[in-house]
């Protein structure tokens, strides 16, 4: 049987392990909502969140997950619901 978690679910328990000091992996598809660009599938294997403006500084920025990449030390952000896996568990919208 496959395990499986709700996406909001793992982001809540990615902010858990941040605060713990823990970097966890993710994997999310790429999309631009500029270009309208995406379907790349990116996978991140140490992360930790960083903090997120609001929705008054940035558009939509609640629906978006604002991430340190530990590997490459790059500040990068995804679309919340186009995550797809948190620390080798399927996630569901």
């Amino acid at each position: 049987m496959e395990t499986t978690i709700p996406i909001y679910t793992a982001v809540a328990e990615m902010d858990r392990l941040t605060k713990a000091g823990i970097p966890f992996s993710f994997s999310f598809y790429k999309y631009n909502r500029q270009s309208r660009e995406g379907g790349d599938l990116a996978r991140i294997s140490r992360a930790k969140l960083r903090s997120k403006t609001s929705d008054q500084q940035r558009e939509n920025s609640s629906y978006k997950l604002s991430f340190v990449d530990i590997d490459s030390g790059l500040a990068r952000e995804c679309w919340q619901p186009l995550i797809v896996e948190f620390n080798g568990i399927k996630c569901t919208l």
